[in-house]
């Protein structure tokens, strides 16, 4: 079973992004499924490598149409971008390393990440792109997403 399956639900409105978002999930799919059959760290490793290179990419073309389009969450959006990113590398650093159970954290981080930051974050763009469309609450995202709300060492995130 997919660990995402797209819905209309987390749709920025701007298809380049959604189609980059598709992409993060598909990525993130491969881990999830590699994980599962038990895959080895080399594997792992590779997918969550090509994972943290097109979030820079993904980020990079966000920020950019951000700009463009004179988003006001434009500076907090990118902030944000920047403590994900950061998130990630520290996890990248903590796999390289070895650490006991870290797949399973990485897993539980990237489950969390995409939920939470396109139904958050990104999702309030679209309030931007496409006038009169809701800007999603925390509430909102806890509902659509229980583990995105979900603290690091929460029984609840990906059982």
């Amino acid at each position: 079973m997919a660990l995402f399956e797209w819905e209309d639900i987390y749709s920025v409105g701007v298809a380049s992004i959604d189609e980059q978002h598709k992409k993060l999930f598909d990525i993130a799919n491969r881990f999830h499924e590699a994980y599962d059959k038990g895959h080895g760290r080399k594997i792992l490793g590779l997918i969550f490598k090509e994972l943290i290179n097109y979030t820079q990419v993904h980020f990079a073309e966000e920020e950019r149409l951000m700009r463009e389009q004179n988003y006001p969450d434009y500076h907090r959006h990118k902030v944000n971008h920047e403590k994900l990113l950061g998130l990630v590398l520290a996890y990248k650093e903590r796999f390289e390393r070895d650490e006991q159970g870290i797949e399973r954290q990485v897993m539980n981080f990237i489950k969390t990440w995409l939920n939470g930051h396109i139904l958050g974050m990104d999702r309030n763009y679209r309030s931007h792109v496409q006038p009169g469309e809701p800007r999603m609450g925390l509430d909102v995202v806890a509902h659509l997403a229980p583990d995105a709300a979900a603290g690091p060492n929460d029984p609840k995130r990906l059982h």
